[in-house]
Formats: C-alpha cells, structure tokens, sequence
C-alpha cells in the first residue's frame, strides 16, 4: 500500500482564502484623491453597503411605540417600551432619562454586544449575576454613562439577544441566536447584520418624530458587537451625528478571515470582497467619530495594533479630504476588550450639544 502526503498538504483553506482575500478584496475601496472623488465614492458606497446589508428587502411598518414600565433609578429614570419595526417584529428596548433635565434633549443610541444579555448589560440592570458581573468586566452599562451626562440614551435589543432570544438559546441569559439567524435570513439575503441596522434606523426613525428629543443631534455608540452595528448604522444612515465605535475597526483579514470562530454576525456576503473596515468609517465623514482600541484587544488580531492603524488611516484620509479633521478621534487605551467610555462620553456629548 502506497503511503500518501498527509491530508492538509492537499489543502488547507485558511491560506487559500488567504491568497484569495490579498487579490480580490476591497474593490470597491476607498482611494478617493479629491473631495469630489469622495463624494462621488461616499454615495456609490453607500448604495452599495445597503444593498449588501439587504435593508431594501425588508419592509417597516407603524412603530406604534408604548411604554410599559417606568423605574426610578436615583439620577435617572428607566423605561422600557415597545414598537414594530416590521409586520410580526417588535423592537424592546430601554429609555434612560436624566432626572431634573431640561428638554428636547440630544440622545445616544446604545447597541450592545455579545456577552451582556443584550441591553440589559448597557441599560445598568445588573440583577441578574451574570449581567453584573458583564457590567464589571467589560464596564458595559455605557447607556447609563452617557444618561448621567445629560443624553438620552435609547438601549435597544438586536435581534436574537435578550427579550428577542430564539427559543433554543434562552437557557442561558448572555447567549445570542446570531448563527440561527444568520442560517434562516443569510440565504435569502438578509444578514444578521442588516437586521440589526434597519431595526437601528426604524428606532431613529422613531426617535425623530419623539418631541424630548433635539431634532438631528441623535448620535450612536457600541461596544463589540455594538461596534458593528454602530459602524454599519452610522455609515448607510446620514441622521447619525455622531458615533463612537468600540472594540471593533480592524483589518477583515487578520481579525475575521484568519480568526473564523468569531461570531457569524460578522459575515455579511461579499462585503470583504468590496469594503473593509476602514472603508466602511470613512463612508462616515465628515461626521465626527471616537474609535476606541484597546492595545491588548485579542479581536484586533495576531498583528494587535497593527491591524488596526491602517483602517484608521483609510477613514482619516476621507476627514482629511474634506477639512474635518478634528472630527476624527482614535483613543487607545491600555487593556483588553471593553468600554473605555474616558473620551467617549463627553466627544459625543460635545458634538450633539453643538459646541
């Protein structure tokens, strides 16, 4: 019997992918060498994100938004409402409002991660241990932070994380449905990710119509997951004034394609092949944005900081094409993933207030 070569001599698919990703990745990238270029770019960008996203295939319907409860959180109050964001799907999600605050207010919304039972993590409801200990670790309940500034702050549940748990993952309160979702709606080209950014825009939706609320100062902040949906959000819908994006702006390559078991919220099809993140923030200017990096981040990737300069320069070069420098803000911070939240709160409350 002949003795063959061992199996992963035929193929190994990290480094086909690999040498695929070097050739065709980023074909729609951001190269602009003018600002009449980038505008030109920025729009044909954006057409394209949406459409990667599949936002235009599904359909919103009446919010018909309700509050069901109000509590008394000593510096703040704590609503929980409802609303629709499509026929059959409803959108809870935490309204923290500063206490003794004049109105309209500017506000925040606050998409979380993984790992913190959806809102419940950013919205400060620690009762149960498990999210507390969340909160601890990851310094998660930034919706709190930003209600204590003086915001509004808007918590809502993506799909798939706390009170919208798939039946099969609600044994365990910090789990998520992504690879369920991302099975059922991926096929028929809706990503995971773009359920999260059209239920986003159907609440900034909301939210404008929403009297306590200054008209355009509505700004949106995240951590990891909340990271995604926050950069994806801010760069297909103009009415986000301001973003912070945490834990999340690095290189495709070294932080998803050589790191596959990441979740699979982070696959959207044929995005990598047109956009890579850098891409992506500078669809963003010249609206003022705060990139948070922690420099022992695991997410950033085998490279660690080095991942993750060149998507800031990408999205720098676009602030800069267009005088709006000061605008783009990278503080990185000594530490592991989590909020950092030191200049987070008061650039995004500088920026709303219009000073």
């Amino acid at each position: 019997m002949v003795q063959g070569p061992p199996f992963e001599t035929y193929y190994d698919s990290r480094k086909h992918f690999d040498r695929y990703f070097r050739s065709h990745a980023r074909q729609m990238g951001m190269r602009a060498p003018t600002p009449a270029h980038l505008r030109a770019w920025a729009t044909a960008a954006r057409k394209k994100l949406i459409d990667l996203l599949g936002l235009k295939r599904m359909r919103p319907t009446s919010p018909r938004p309700r509050m069901t409860e109000s509590v008394d959180c000593g510096d703040y109050l704590r609503e929980h409402w409802l609303m629709q964001t499509q026929r059959y799907v409803t959108l809870p999600f935490y309204l923290l409002r500063p206490k003794g605050a004049g109105g309209p207010l500017p506000a925040v919304i606050c998409p979380h991660g993984h790992g913190g039972g959806g809102k419940a993590a950013v919205a400060g409801v620690g009762a149960n241990p498990a999210v507390a200990k969340a909160i601890q670790e990851y310094n998660y309940d930034y919706g709190v932070q930003f209600a204590r500034a003086g915001l509004l702050a808007f918590c809502p549940d993506a799909r798939g994380f706390g009170e919208r748990q798939e039946r099969e993952a609600r044994a365990d309160v910090l789990a998520s449905s992504c690879h369920m979702l991302q099975l059922m709606g991926g096929p028929l080209g809706i990503p995971v990710a773009g359920m999260w950014t059209f239920d986003l825009m159907r609440l900034m939706d909301h939210i404008q119509r929403r009297r306590d609320v200054r008209r355009g100062r509505v700004g949106c902040a995240g951590l990891s997951g909340g990271g995604l949906q926050t950069l994806y959000f801010a760069a297909a819908d103009t009415r986000v004034a301001c973003a912070v994006i945490s834990g999340y702006f690095y290189g495709a390559r070294e932080s998803l394609l050589q790191m596959p078991g990441n979740c699979q919220c982070n696959m959207v099809p044929h995005m990598w092949a047109n956009f890579d993140q850098g891409d992506v923030g500078a669809m963003i200017a010249p609206r003022p944005l705060l990139i948070e990096t922690g420099d022992a981040d695991t997410l950033n990737g085998a490279p660690g900081l080095a991942n993750v300069f060149p998507q800031v320069k990408i999205a720098r070069k676009a602030y800069s094409l267009l005088k709006a420098q000061d605008r783009l803000r990278h503080d990185i911070f000594a530490g592991q993933h989590r909020w950092h939240g030191t200049e987070a709160v008061g650039w995004m409350k500088k920026w709303l207030s219009g000073r």
